[in-house]
């Protein structure tokens, strides 16, 4: 009899990773059991992106609070256990950085039962950074760690990771990207707008941080698209910094689905962000990129000169915005396209799925 796969989804890039996993799963006949922890509880992003990808509705929903990291971790570990002891999975598998990754990881290694990582071997230089930490203690406690990029499996080699524990899978995103370009026919353009995307605790806990990245986004005069996290919205409020935003070119938009979102990048001339997600999306749709904080996952896009780091410098960030351009041909960074596939093939042959 063949064995279950049990799937841990709770943000936003999660749902984006996971769609393709799911339908290579189905279409293989592997039952997957799909786990939602509720991370991302709010509509627009959660349920959305649900519907955007046809995804079927989470077998089991947890619906946890998410008022605090360490909060939420802990329910989340000890609820995903009584799952995992309920459901006997041949192997738990999650998607990236977020509490939720981290929480199966734990769950799971202690009950004995395999983890897979999947988007593991990304490092930055500040280890308290909440990402990192997710990401190191995941990897740390996976059976398996599928990873985006070349310098993502030299990362775990140089830290002496078991070469069986390490597959280049190629990234999730740039499949569904590719995927999503085509079906929807859109054509990546440079026109007149920025898009930017905010919401990393850094920025957001800092109000004269915050003041100075919108401050210097303001100083140039751009027509600038934000799709805001909900997080960063209340950040603005209780900072008193509506009426900076307000005023000047910067429309807020609701947080969008995926396609919505592609289509409103594909058009950027140039995207703002500090999201590991949207700096490789960025890149892939042959963006300049100006990553709003100073840490660089993902350094091959740095290295090739297709993002800039900054920090809270209004005139930097001004600057940048008006003459930053990429310094080096576009070079395949992530993969073929068939990370999905890569990896069901490895769940299959390693846990008999």
């Amino acid at each position: 009899m063949k064995k279950k796969i049990c799937s841990v989804v709770g943000a936003r890039p999660n749902f984006v990773k996971e769609f393709l996993v799911n339908r290579e799963l189905k279409s293989r006949c592997v039952q997957e059991v799909l786990i939602h922890t509720g991370q991302h509880h709010d509509y627009h992003m959660s349920q959305i992106f649900f519907e955007c990808f046809d995804l079927p509705a989470p077998d089991i929903h947890l619906r946890l609070p998410n008022t605090d990291g360490v909060e939420f971790s802990a329910e989340a570990i000890t609820h995903l256990a009584a799952v995992f002891r309920a459901e006997k999975p041949a192997c738990v598998l999650s998607y990236g950085d977020v509490n939720s990754t981290m929480s199966a990881a734990i769950a799971a290694c202690k009950l004995h039962i395999p983890f897979v990582h999947v988007e593991g071997g990304i490092r930055s230089t500040d280890r308290y950074n909440p990402e990192e930490i997710n990401r190191r203690v995941s990897d740390v406690l996976a059976d398996i760690i599928f990873c985006c990029t070349k310098t993502d499996v030299r990362n775990l080699q140089t830290e002496g990771y078991e070469p069986d524990r390490i597959a280049f899978s190629g990234d999730l995103m740039k499949d569904v990207l590719l995927m999503t370009l085509k079906k929807y026919a859109i054509e990546p353009r440079r026109k007149d707008y920025l898009v930017l995307t905010l919401h990393r605790q850094e920025n957001l806990v800092d109000r004269a941080r915050l003041r100075a990245i919108l401050q210097g986004i303001i100083q140039t005069g751009r027509k600038v698209i934000f799709p805001i996290h909900p997080r960063t919205l209340q950040s603005i409020k209780r900072f008193g910094l509506s009426d900076l935003i307000n005023t000047h070119e910067i429309e807020l938009r609701d947080p969008m689905s995926y396609v919505d979102f592609i289509h409103l990048a594909a058009g950027a001339d140039k995207i703002l962000t500090d999201s590991g997600g949207v700096r490789r999306e960025a890149y892939l749709l042959r963006k300049p990129c100006i990553v709003l904080l100073e840490l660089s996952w993902f350094p091959e896009i740095l290295n090739t000169g297709w993002k800039v780091l900054t920090g809270p410098d209004s005139n930097r960030i001004s600057d940048l915005i008006e003459n930053f351009e990429p310094t080096a041909p576009y070079q395949e960074l992530f993969g073929d396209g068939n990370a999905h596939r890569k990896i069901v093939d490895t769940l299959m042959q390693r846990y008999d799925c």
